[in-house]
C-alpha cells in the first residue's frame, strides 16, 4: 500500500517541531522540568553524604541511609523549599508573605516533605521561622547577619516562573524573596545571581562562562545604581559593590554551608560538567553540606541538559513524586507551544480518559469486561488534531490503573515512542499492575501482517471475555485505535456497521481514514 502523502498542515507540524523541538534546541517544558528534578533529584542523592568530609566519599551512588537514616530517594528541606516556593509563586504570584506562610505550613506540618517528615532545618531558616510565627513582616524576617545557604536553595523557581520580567526585576524578587529568610547582603547577591543564571541557561544560552560574566555585570550595575535596598550592611552603592567584590573574590570551595561557598562550590561541579549526572556528583564530592551542593548545582544542569538528561530511575525513585509531579505539571502549563500558542496539556490539567465502547449484544459483553480507546500515556509531543501535550508516564499510568484498565494495546511504532519521549512505557506500565501489548501498526494504514494482527484482536477479545478491562492506544488515540477497537466486536460477531457507530459513539473523530474503515467493514482477513 502506498504511504500517504505528506499534506501542508504536515510539514508544518514538523517545521514547527524542528524550529523548537530535540531535532535542534531543547524545549522550554525540558529544561523547566529538568530544571525541578535536577534539584529534587541532587538533593537526594546528596542526603545520605551530608556532614561527610570529601576525603571519605568514595563512590556516589542513589542511597539511602547516612546521618539522617532516610530511604533512597528523599528530598531534604532543600527540595522541600524549593517546592513550597514554586507553589506559592505558581498560586500567589510573586507575594513574599505567601511565601512564609508555605515555609511555615513545610515546618509546622510537613508539607512539600516526603512522607510528611521535616529533617535538618538550617538555625537562620529556623529563627526566620520564629520571626514570622511572631508576627514579624516577610520581608524583615531573616536577619541581617544570616549568611548560610538557605535562601539560595529554595531560588531556583524565582527564574522559572517569571520568565518574562526584566533582569533588574528578577533581581529585586530575588533579594526580596531571599530576605524572608536570609537577609544578609551575601545571601541576597547569592540569589541575584542564581536567578540570573538560570534565566539565561533556561534561554537556551551554551557559553557557561559568558552567562557568569553577564549575571555578575547585571548585579553589578544595579548594585552601583542603588546599591541593596532595605539592607543594614549594604544600603549604599559603595558598600554593595564591596560585599559584590568579596563574594566574587571568595576562593573556598568546601561545599560548606555558607552561601557564598555553597554558590561556587555548586557552579563549579556545574561549569565543567559534561552532563547533569556529572555535576552533581562532582557537588557531592565536596562534602560537607552536599545536599545543598548538589541541589543547586542539580537545577542549574537541569535547565541547561534538560529532563532527559537527569536519570529516570532517579525521577521515579523520589519519595512521594506526585507532590512534585503536580507543581511540575502546573509550571509547564505556564508555557505555550508555539505551535497553535495554546498551553501544553499536561496529566494535570487533563488526566488521561479511557473512552469505552457498548458492548452489549455481544459475548464479550457478559462476562463484565470492557474495551475501549485512549492515547498513548506519557506522550509529550506536537499534535496537530490533539494538540501539544506534555504528559506525565507515571500519573497516566496510574489514571489507567484508576479506570480500571488491567491490560493495553500500544499500537505506535518503535519510532514514534521515541518522538513522543515515552520509551519507558514497558518499564512503568507493569509498575502499576497493567499488563503491555505492544503491535506497532503504521498510521494511516491497515495492519501489514493480517495474521499477526488478527492473533492480537483474538487474545484481546479472550481477556474481555474473561472480565478484564482492555485498552487500546495509538499516538492520538484516533485511527488506529478506533480501527483496533471495532474489529474486537466484529471479531465477536458484530456486524460491521454496528461496531463502527459504537467506536464513533464512544470517542468522537475517530475511525476516519478510508483504508481502515474498508478493513474493519472486511473483517476477518484471510
Amino acid at each position: 500500500m502506498a504511504r500517504m502523502r505528506r499534506t501542508p498542515w504536515r510539514t508544518a507540524i514538523r517545521q514547527a517541531w524542528r524550529t523548537r523541538g530535540r531535532d535542534d534546541h531543547l524545549l522550554l517544558p525540558e529544561r523547566l522540568e529538568g530544571a525541578v528534578y535536577g534539584h529534587l533529584c541532587g538533593d537526594a542523592l546528596g542526603v545520605p553524604y551530608e556532614f561527610l568530609s570529601a576525603d571519605r566519599i568514595n563512590e556516589v551512588t542513589w542511597q539511602g541511609g547516612g546521618a539522617h537514616g532516610q530511604p533512597p530517594g528523599t528530598w531534604s528541606d532543600d527540595g522541600a523549599l524549593m517546592l513550597a516556593l514554586l507553589d506559592s509563586l505558581l498560586s500567589a504570584g510573586f507575594d513574599p508573605t505567601d511565601q512564609g506562610r508555605r515555609a511555615l505550613a513545610w515546618r509546622d506540618e510537613g508539607a512539600y516533605a516526603p512522607g510528611g517528615i521535616v529533617f535538618d532545618v538550617g538555625t537562620s531558616t529556623t529563627v526566620a521561622l520564629h520571626a514570622l510565627r511572631s508576627g514579624q513582616p516577610a520581608e524583615a524576617a531573616g536577619a541581617v547577619d544570616a549568611k548560610g545557604n538557605g535562601s539560595l536553595m529554595r531560588i531556583l523557581p524565582l527564574a522559572l516562573v517569571f520568565r518574562e520580567v526584566a533582569d533588574a526585576e528578577l533581581v529585586a524578587m530575588a533579594v526580596r524573596a531571599s530576605r524572608v529568610t536570609h537577609g544578609s547582603a551575601e545571601a541576597q547577591i547569592a540569589c541575584a545571581l542564581y536567578a540570573l543564571i538560570v534565566r539565561r541557561l533556561l534561554a537556551g544560552a551554551e557559553d557557561r562562562a559568558a552567562v557568569l560574566v553577564d549575571a555578575r555585570r547585571v548585579v553589578r550595575d544595579q548594585l552601583a545604581a542603588q546599591g541593596l535596598p532595605g539592607s543594614k550592611e549594604a544600603a549604599s552603592p559603595d558598600a554593595a559593590l564591596a560585599e559584590l567584590d568579596a563574594f566574587e573574590a571568595w576562593s573556598g570551595r568546601g561545599g560548606r554551608g555558607r552561601v557564598v561557598d555553597s554558590f561556587w562550590s555548586a557552579w563549579d561541579a556545574f561549569a565543567s560538567a559534561a552532563d547533569y549526572v556529572a555535576a552533581v556528583t562532582a557537588a557531592v564530592r565536596y562534602g560537607s553540606d552536599t545536599d545543598t551542593t548538589a541541589a543547586i548545582a542539580g537545577g542549574l544542569a537541569g535547565v541547561c541538559f534538560g529532563i532527559e538528561a537527569v536519570p529516570s530511575a532517579w525521577q521515579r525513585g523520589l519519595r512521594d513524586r506526585p507532590i512534585a509531579q503536580t507543581l511540575v505539571d502546573r509550571l509547564v502549563e505556564t508555557d505555550r507551544s508555539e505551535w497553535d500558542g495554546t498551553p501544553w496539556r499536561t496529566s494535570h490539567a487533563q488526566a488521561l480518559r479511557v473512552d469505552f465502547m457498548d458492548l452489549s449484544g455481544t459475548a464479550l459483553g457478559e462476562g463484565g469486561g470492557r474495551a475501549g480507546m485512549t492515547f498513548l500515556p506519557g506522550k509529550r509531543y506536537l499534535g496537530y488534531y490533539s494538540g501539544p501535550h506534555w504528559r506525565d508516564l507515571d500519573s497516566d499510568a496510574a489514571s489507567l490503573r484508576d479506570q480500571g484498565v488491567d491490560v493495553l494495546l500500544v499500537l505506535v511504532e518503535d519510532k514514534e515512542l521515541e518522538r513522543c519521549r515515552a520509551t519507558h512505557v514497558a518499564e512503568v506500565l507493569p509498575q502499576h499492575g497493567i499488563e503491555l501489548i505492544r503491535h506497532p501498526v503504521r498510521d494511516p494504514e491497515p495492519p501489514a501482517d493480517d495474521a499477526a494482527y488478527r492473533a492480537v484482536i483474538a487474545g484481546l477479545v479472550d481477556r474481555v471475555r474473561d472480565g478484564a478491562t482492555v485498552a487500546v492506544a495509538s499516538r492520538g488515540g484516533l485511527d488506529r485505535a478506533g480501527m483496533t477497537s471495532a474489529c474486537c466486536p466484529r471479531e465477536a460477531g458484530l456486524a460491521a456497521d454496528t461496531a463502527i457507530d459504537r467506536v464513533h459513539a464512544a470517542r468522537e473523530h475517530t475511525l476516519t481514514m478510508p483504508d481502515q474503515l474498508r478493513y474493519v467493514k472486511g473483517w476477518p482477513h484471510a
